[in-house]
């Protein structure tokens, strides 16, 4: 099974249909898309997204003029809503089960408005680290000297938080002294701050994981593309003895 993690900047508007066909070249199974625009935007989207196969949507669409997350997926899911009600845009942390599976997709403010997010998807992940558990998506935030080349993020502790109750960040996980941003400021200062943040045991079993910067370079958006493959239940029963 193969997710694909992308930021399409502002909903995607005229570039959607570049979008689309970005989609089609990776053939993932499920979409987290970050920056998902309420109003004419999302009704386009997500008219899109049908049309290539992705019937199964999210229902929790940001009000007109916010932006959040969206998943959209080949297979059936179960909708769990918002992580938290109570957070100021709760379209930002989304949950659903494929399977045994919990996903979350992750669409984090800037700046300090992230704290609050941040803080309410470590409190819940605490209790899913002994299951099949991912965030994956935009976190906005980076580890200094490493995600980034100076220590401008003030909320980068937060991604070693994660790390202290079980979950790794994949992509440093596997590339301990790899160095590849998905977003560049105007300054040209280049930043990596989509990530996926995986249980122990689903992280034991990844496939690969890997950013698409092809995209960003073509100016369909302003982030890389994260792709990551999980195996499946039939996969894992298969490779059994």
């Amino acid at each position: 099974m193969r997710l694909l993690a992308w930021n399409i900047r502002q909903g995607g508007g005229s570039r959607l249909i570049g979008i689309m066909a970005a989609i089609a070249r990776h053939d993932a199974d499920v979409l987290i898309l970050s920056e998902y625009r309420g109003g004419d935007s999302a009704d386009r989207l997500l008219v899109a997204l049908k049309a290539s196969g992705y019937r199964h949507v999210t229902r929790l669409v940001p009000p007109l003029g916010r932006t959040g997350v969206l998943i959209a997926s080949r297979r059936r899911f179960v909708e769990r809503g918002p992580v938290c009600a109570r957070v100021e845009e709760p379209w930002r942390l989304v949950d659903v089960d494929l399977g045994v599976l919990r996903l979350t997709g992750v669409y984090m403010p800037n700046l300090l408005k992230k704290v609050p997010y941040w803080q309410t998807l470590v409190d819940a992940f605490g209790a899913r680290a002994t299951g099949d558990a991912l965030a994956i998506g935009d976190f906005n935030t980076c580890r200094a000297y490493v995600d980034e080349p100076g220590a401008i993020d003030a909320t980068a502790h937060f991604m070693d938080r994660m790390d202290a109750i079980g979950f790794r960040d994949l992509w440093r996980h596997r590339y301990p002294d790899g160095r590849e941003f998905t977003w560049y400021s105007h300054r040209g200062n280049g930043f990596r701050i989509d990530h996926a943040f995986l249980s122990p045991s689903l992280a034991n079993r990844a496939g690969a994981v890997r950013y698409s910067h092809e995209e960003r370079l073509a100016g369909l958006s302003d982030h890389s593309v994260l792709l990551l493959d999980l195996p499946t239940r039939r996969a894992r029963r298969q490779a059994s003895p």
